[in-house]
């Protein structure tokens, strides 16, 4: 029968045309899937995280190696003004190649030095605001700072994510901090991390490059270890001898220094830059305020340096000093330690030395006192 054995030709033609289009689409998700693979293929240098290096630095004191500066192949994202920071002074320049620049994207250093820079990859491209907002929920509950960063191609830099992002992205990043005040990240909060990680790439088709645990953990410990061997403030006291200092008085010599009183009770002394030097708070319970201070009798207050927050803390604690005098001289108080003992200049010197070595220490691990980095790991 003619009819039949044409209708059963075009099913046939039909049944031909559809596993053709099925055996070409598996053909182009498995080479989207294989060029991913190679880009992220365990023997590829890792050009997110390591770069380039420069010469070591000598090791600092405890047998520590120095972290080192990579050679950036994009061009470095600038902080704020606000932040009154700056990059390393030491930092490598970046080559002008514009082909090096797309095909390996380099983190800046003061991106990543602290952090567990995870790589992200999507062949097929992915909204910079879709994936931005999907982390939002799943990364949520993650206890240290989590940033996001997005591989701009046609400027060849890196750029901030948030909610907001337009356009579509090839290659992210995610660098979750190792390491704040509050100590250094735990294996179960970094495993938890891989797996929303892992889940999310599966989410937009992307492949993610995560660091080994081990390494992770065990830079995590070497930061938190230095973070312990500089975190120290330094605190002088002006004492009242015979009658309490009254608040209208403290308000008065804090404002002639330019000192502003924030939102914690404590005034604050800055740089032309407007970064923080020292503070001045009362020594007994009750906090500074607008209102209290019309009111307020102390019998002393509390000059204080947060030493790895400061850029030139030497110098800060050498205005801190001053001003604590100033304040003696004002009120007829005393200057003391913590142990109400007079602080006398073979004392200040002691402190000073002490301040200048911690200064050095950091220098030396290439994370400068009131730099970026260090702002960021004592927050």
């Amino acid at each position: 029968m003619p009819g039949n054995e044409l209708q059963y030709s075009l099913i046939g033609v039909g049944i031909t045309l559809i596993l053709a289009l099925v055996v070409y689409n598996l053909w182009q998700e498995r080479k989207a899937r294989k060029h991913a693979e190679t880009v992220f293929r365990s023997t590829h240098h890792d050009v997110l995280l390591d770069g380039d290096q420069e010469e070591v630095i000598p090791p600092a004191p405890g047998g520590r190696m120095e972290p080192t500066l990579p050679t950036n192949s994009v061009r470095q994202i600038n902080p704020s003004p606000a932040s009154g920071t700056s990059p390393p002074r030491n930092a490598a320049k970046a080559p002008q190649s514009s082909s090096i620049r797309a095909q390996e994207p380099v983190l800046p250093w003061e991106m990543q030095a602290i952090d567990c820079a995870v790589a992200v990859e999507a062949p097929a491209g992915v909204s910079a605001a879709a994936l931005f907002i999907a982390q939002q929920s799943l990364l949520a509950g993650i206890s240290k700072p989590l940033q996001w960063f997005g591989w701009d191609d046609s400027d060849h830099c890196w750029i901030s994510l948030d909610a907001r992002s337009p356009g579509s992205l090839n290659r992210a990043c995610a660098a979750l901090q190792l390491v704040d005040r509050r100590g250094a990240l735990n294996a179960q909060e970094l495993e938890r991390f891989y797996d929303q990680m892992q889940l999310l790439c599966d989410q937009f088709l992307a492949v993610p490059r995560l660091p080994a645990r081990l390494d992770v953990m065990k830079h995590a410990a070497e930061i938190d270890r230095f973070c312990s061997e500089v975190d120290i403030q330094i605190a002088v006291n002006v004492i009242a001898q015979d009658t309490a200092f009254a608040g209208t008085k403290i308000r008065g010599l804090a404002e002639a220094a330019n000192m502003v009183l924030r939102a914690d009770g404590s005034y604050y002394a800055s740089d032309e830059e407007g970064r923080t030097l020292f503070t001045l708070s009362n020594q007994e319970a009750a906090a500074f305020s607008a209102e209290q201070l019309r009111h307020l009798h102390t019998h002393g207050v509390t000059l204080a340096i947060d030493v790895p927050r400061v850029t030139d803390p030497v110098s800060a604690l050498d205005k801190m000093i001053s001003f604590a005098h100033h304040i003696a001289d004002a009120l007829q108080g005393h200057v003391v330690d913590d142990n109400r003992v007079a602080l006398g200049e073979r004392s200040i010197g002691l402190i000073r030395n002490q301040v200048g070595q911690f200064e050095q220490h950091m220098e030396r691990q290439a994370i400068p006192a009131g730099g970026e980095i260090a702002l960021r790991l004592f927050s």
